[in-house]
């Protein structure tokens, strides 16, 4: 990248490699529970329970991760609303809606109150979030981590 990189060339890696054990754990919870046979509703509502407390973190963290490497780049990002959109500008994000999606779902679950919606939440981070998050960490890896590696 830029000499602009270097001052934040550490950070960026350290927060990389953060978000992907984040994400890494956020993954084993989920096989973890798909693995069980028949849970019991205690069981279930406490896989639930981590599973959406991971990914919160994931979330918070990945969008600080891009914010870092957007400002070694020179812009300043300091919302995850527009860390997601230049991280679609620059071809990072496929599906701009999805990630509106999960910073939504992000933002609900501080204020969600009842089970139905908790655990809808659950089933789009399991089902969509993950794949989405595993894909832009891979594409971050490629042009950020890789592409520092080989100047």
């Amino acid at each position: 990248m830029s000499d602009i990189f270097e001052k934040y060339e550490e950070s960026i890696m350290l927060s990389y490699r953060y978000v992907f054990r984040l994400l890494l754990h956020l993954k084993n919870v989920i096989s973890a529970f798909k693995q069980m046979e028949h849970p019991d509703e205690l069981t279930k509502e406490v896989y639930r329970d981590s599973i959406v407390k991971k990914y919160e973190i994931l979330e918070n963290q990945l969008w600080k991760l891009l914010s870092k490497i957007f400002k070694a780049s020179g812009l300043e990002m300091n919302s995850p609303r527009a860390c997601y959109r230049q991280a679609f500008k620059e071809g990072w994000i496929e599906n701009i809606d999805i990630w509106n999606d999960i910073l939504s779902s992000r933002n609900a679950t501080a204020h969600v109150y009842n089970e139905e919606d908790y655990e809808q939440i659950k089933n789009k981070i399991v089902n969509e979030y993950v794949h989405e998050i595993e894909k832009l960490l891979e594409k971050i890896k490629e042009e950020v981590i890789d592409d520092d590696v080989r100047n």
